[in-house]
């Protein structure tokens, strides 16, 4: 059972009393900084953090500019929305351990606020992204903020939203009217790599059977196959993935595909070792332009070149690569010398 917080603020507004009527059980705290205080005295393990939740308002900017060194090509989610933060699966290697230096779930109610940020956003066909310091769909039962970001989206045609996720929880989306602008992107991962690196997150199978409800119910969806890990017999994983995708899925009804491997700074690896006991970190790595830690250059070609080429067999489709600089780009999709 989550232990719900909640700052006084939120009945002045529309999605804090909805989410009251909702809550029965929950402690009022002055502000968001006394919670996270509170969450870091405690010296909670991150899965003990995940139980936590607070319902807030947010003082600073809701739409950000993802953070790409200049090295790096870049990717399609260059712009991303912050109104909610972390969630409860256990992701190994999720960056958000190091980004907020807490695990606990913040939901900022202040939408309207979000929204007249955006009014003033016109960079037409600019691709927003929703999910990329949270899941959007986890929570959705509780918060119902897909309807809330959807309807503002369509009437935004020249803009598109991206809802990223790696839960099933869709009830809410099948109840809406889909439009050409909504993407809603599912991380797929091998079995394998979910049961060992993805605590707690839907299975494959569910993920999948999701993607496809979405799809016949009209909305386009974007494959995210990121961080790919390497692991023993990984190649033929990864490939049998695909296969199982692309058997079950409409292919006139993908949009794009984001393709990654594991990436992280160093503190990330140091946190995570000092609570779980994973082989996650045992490769090969090398600290990259960016700082942080990847797969040398040959492992990463090798293992894009493989899934890419369980993909062409099912046709062609937009792929772009995760955090990577160009001379990769090139190698995996001219040939380039390995």
């Amino acid at each position: 059972m989550s232990k719900i917080y909640i700052t006084k603020d939120i009945k002045k507004y529309k999605k804090g009393l909805e989410i009251l009527e909702k809550i029965k059980n929950y402690v009022v705290i002055e502000d968001e900084k006394t919670f996270v205080k509170m969450i870091r005295d405690m010296k909670l393990t991150n899965e003990e953090e995940k139980k936590y939740m607070l319902f807030t308002t947010k003082k600073g900017a809701f739409l950000k500019n993802y953070y790409l060194d200049d090295n790096l090509s870049k990717i399609k989610e260059e712009f991303y929305l912050s109104y909610e933060n972390n969630c409860p699966f256990n992701c190994l290697y999720c960056y958000l351990r190091d980004y907020f230096n807490h695990s606990a779930f913040i939901f900022y109610v202040n939408l309207e606020d979000m929204f007249s940020e955006i009014d003033k956003f016109t960079k037409k066909g600019t691709m927003i992204s929703a999910g990329i310091v949270n899941d959007t769909l986890v929570h959705d039962n509780l918060t119902n903020v897909t309807e809330d970001l959807i309807k503002y989206f369509k009437g935004r045609p020249d803009l598109i939203l991206e809802l990223r996720s790696k839960s099933h929880n869709i009830g809410n989306l099948l109840k809406i009217e889909p439009s050409e602008n909504i993407l809603i992107s599912f991380t797929f991962s091998p079995q394998e790599i979910i049961d060992k690196y993805e605590l707690y997150a839907s299975s494959l199978d569910e993920r999948i059977n999701a993607a496809r409800a979405l799809q016949d119910h009209g909305y386009v969806i974007g494959l995210r196959l990121d961080p790919m890990i390497e692991v023993e017999g990984s190649s033929e994983i990864y490939k049998k993935m695909i296969d199982k995708i692309f058997m079950n899925l409409d292919l006139d009804k993908i949009r794009d595909i984001g393709i990654g491997t594991i990436r992280y700074k160093k503190g990330l690896r140091q946190k995570v070792m000092s609570e779980v006991d994973t082989d996650l970190f045992y490769n090969e790595f090398v600290v990259g332009i960016d700082g942080k830690e990847r797969y040398f250059k040959k492992i990463r070609i090798k293992m894009y070149k493989n899934i890419i080429g369980a993909i062409n067999k099912y046709g062609k489709f937009d792929i772009y690569l995760g955090m990577e600089p160009q001379y990769i780009w090139d190698e995996v999709f001219l040939g380039g010398n390995e």
